[in-house]
């Protein structure tokens, strides 16, 4: 039991530590906002401001089918003060499980 507790103890030491010095995936990169349609076929959109000039952006969303399968589509890449968009699917059975931004490298 001693044993195990110290082993705890070192592993969050160590992870409180690495997040300490990791940077931040991505710190202040704009301001931006998210939404889906109301109605089938679903669409994610994304609109950004507030971004560096030669920056862009896509919608990342993730659609959801009757099965529970998953998987993601992309909008196209845009510059600040656009708006991205991606559809799911024509199919009305396929929603959105979640609606993201995704920014170029």
């Amino acid at each position: 039991m001693k044993r195990i507790f110290s082993t705890l103890s070192i592993t969050a030491a160590v992870l409180a530590t690495a997040g300490a010095v990791a940077p931040a995936a991505s710190a202040n990169v704009g301001n931006c906002k998210t939404w889906t349609s109301n109605k089938a076929p679903y669409t994610g959109s994304a609109y950004c401001s507030e971004i560096a000039t030669f920056d862009k952006f896509r919608v990342k969303v993730t659609c959801v089918d009757p099965r529970g399968s998953t998987w993601v589509v992309y909008g196209p890449w845009v510059r600040n003060t656009k708006t991205s968009t991606a559809k799911c699917s024509d199919n009305t059975s396929v929603g959105i499980l979640k609606t993201g931004v995704s920014f170029s490298a």
